[in-house]
């Protein structure tokens, strides 16, 4: 939506899709904080997952939104759809019911290992890892899809914030930037953004903790496939 939004305002096409990925980490940042509430409420987060998913996504995530702010845009919208499109694919294929009924006390190395990956790859894409998060942990580190999903969303407000940070500083004195905006992240157009995200997060976990696991997770699936699709033809 920003990509489109700030493609029609004619904004410099140096730094179109790094602003649009700083400011949509910062609307994430918020959007996540009311979500994982609502999720948390039905006990579909995972507190010990989030330290080790968020902590160790710190590095990374500073890391991967630097190099973002250095890399051509194209490249980074190429990059965020195949990998979103391979994601999207096998969820949607997958003929397997894959809700354990195991004991559940995920690896905590597994935990960390994917933490880091999610910081790097959600800083390279705007987006706050939920992306990446929900399917990784589900494949590997035995999550049911909704304790996936919110352990995600908690585990965002600390990926994405970094990010965040790390937009700003390496946006500062950027002479293509429009007004309005600090670094890379458009500040006027987040506001409206927020407070539409932030009144509908909630909805959303309540949806999802209402909906069977196997829709859940192919309506995900095409979500995924769709945002890929969009982002290579644009």
């Amino acid at each position: 939506v920003l990509t489109f939004l700030f493609d029609y305002q004619n904004v410099n096409s140096t730094v179109l899709i790094q602003m649009a990925m700083g400011t949509s980490l910062l609307i994430v940042v918020f959007a996540s904080i009311s979500s994982a509430a609502k999720h948390t409420h039905q006990r579909n987060v995972y507190w010990r997952g989030v330290a080790y998913l968020g902590i160790s996504s710190i590095i990374t995530a500073a890391i991967g939104s630097t190099l973002a702010t250095h890399l051509d845009g194209n490249v980074l919208k190429i990059f965020f759809a195949i990998v979103v499109f391979g994601v999207g694919l096998r969820l949607f294929f997958e003929k397997v019911n894959k809700e354990k009924i195991n004991a559940f006390n995920p690896d905590r190395w597994k935990l960390i290992l994917i933490g880091t990956l999610v910081g790097l790859l959600s800083a390279l894409t705007g987006v706050g890892g939920g992306v990446f998060t929900v399917p990784l942990v589900y494949y590997f580190a035995s999550f049911s899809i909704k304790t996936a999903i919110g352990t995600s969303s908690a585990t965002i407000i600390i990926t994405a914030t970094v990010a965040v940070v790390g937009y700003i500083i390496n946006g500062i004195g950027n002479p293509n930037l429009p007004a309005h905006t600090f670094g890379f992240v458009d500040y006027l157009h987040a506001i409206p953004l927020i407070i539409g995200t932030v009144s509908l997060g909630p909805v959303g976990a309540m949806i999802a903790h209402k909906t069977q696991s196997v829709t859940l997770r192919r309506l995900f699936a095409i979500f995924l496939t769709l945002i890929a699709f969009y982002m290579l033809i644009k």
